[in-house]
């Protein structure tokens, strides 16, 4: 690998290959010039900022396109991004940028990794059933490849294979119009989260004087797999239904191991996998945009049904589960 050149080649070719992953798509446009160059963090966060406002602008212009409305129907604005800081934060320089109304309700969202669209669609529906009528729009955006280690260790080649950059947006409306507009869109029935709190140290993205540093336990897959039950069982109780009843699945790609573990412990088919798997080849992990992505995939390959439910999930530092339960 040329940019491991100090490291046996087959352990990189080993690496690389089983992450299963096809294209990924990276702001920096040479990676291996960016990586020959040590950069501090705040080299890095100016760049973060320089690259993710344009990366969000598009997710959001493409989620309004979709859902046929204009930047003043929103009403609130949530953005979550775990890969920089800035204040002002994203959220008003895309406000500002897109004409946004003044009187938007702003939230950011922060340092949750790739479970973070949860916390996002969760502060959505909240607002939305709080004010009959209204629109939240979240944006989740990441450009973890700026954070690109040179420490030549497993964990950074690992981070490396694996993570990518992306945005993903989504409106969250209780507006009755919406629904007869954009067709058939699934419904946020209920949700749960859980969260092992002796787990601290199995995943984490820590600040260092150059940039953010990745680190994931190779016992994430087995703790995962072992504790998904913990997470959809009342969730699925809570509702009345039982895992036969859920036609759709959209599992946070974090990994090949983590979705073959868990594919394993769910006892699910090729089939009810191919969108993580999909989205794993075409993309990479892009931390918290990516179920979105997997949500999309559902929508567009799948066809789902009026009636037809599905779970999405994702997981993240702490280690933390998350999963919503949908309704098309």
């Amino acid at each position: 690998c040329q940019l491991f050149p100090e490291l046996d080649s087959r352990l990189t070719r080993v690496v690389f290959q089983s992450a299963q992953i096809d294209h990924r798509h990276l702001v920096i446009e040479d990676m291996a010039a960016y990586w020959a160059q040590p950069r501090s963090t705040a080299q890095r966060n100016e760049f973060y900022i320089e690259q993710a406002v344009p990366l969000g602008r598009r997710a959001v212009e493409q989620a309004l396109e979709q859902a046929g409305l204009g930047v003043e129907a929103i009403d609130d604005f949530i953005v979550v991004s775990c890969t920089g800081l800035d204040t002002p934060g994203l959220d008003l320089r895309l406000a500002g940028a897109l004409g946004m109304r003044p009187n938007l309700r702003r939230t950011v969202i922060g340092s949750m990794g790739c479970y973070g669209a949860f916390p996002g669609l969760n502060r959505a529906l909240t607002s939305v059933l709080a004010r009959p009528g209204s629109r939240a729009l979240v944006l989740c955006v990441e450009v973890g490849s700026i954070h690109m280690q040179h420490d030549p260790s497993r964990e950074t080649i690992i981070s490396t294979a694996l993570f990518a950059d992306g945005a993903a947006a989504i409106v969250v409306s209780s507006h009755p119009e919406d629904s007869e507009r954009s067709g058939l869109r699934p419904q946020i029935i209920d949700n749960e989260t859980r969260c092992d709190y002796q787990t601290f140290e199995e995943m984490s993205f820590r600040v260092t004087d150059e940039g953010f540093r990745m680190y994931m336990s190779s016992y994430v897959p087995n703790v995962l797999g072992a504790n998904i039950a913990s997470l959809l069982e009342p969730l699925l109780t809570r509702n009345g239904l039982t895992p036969n009843a859920i036609s759709h699945w959209g599992i946070h790609p974090g990994g090949s191991r983590i979705l073959d573990h868990l594919q394993e412990s769910l006892d699910l088919d090729d089939e009810a996998m191919e969108p993580s798997y999909t989205v794993l080849r075409e993309c990479g992990n892009m931390s918290s945009p990516t179920i979105l992505f997997v949500l999309d995939n559902i929508q567009q390959t799948r066809s789902p049904q009026p009636g037809e439910h599905g779970i999405i999930m994702a997981f993240g530092p702490g280690l933390t589960m998350e999963a919503a339960l949908l309704r098309w």
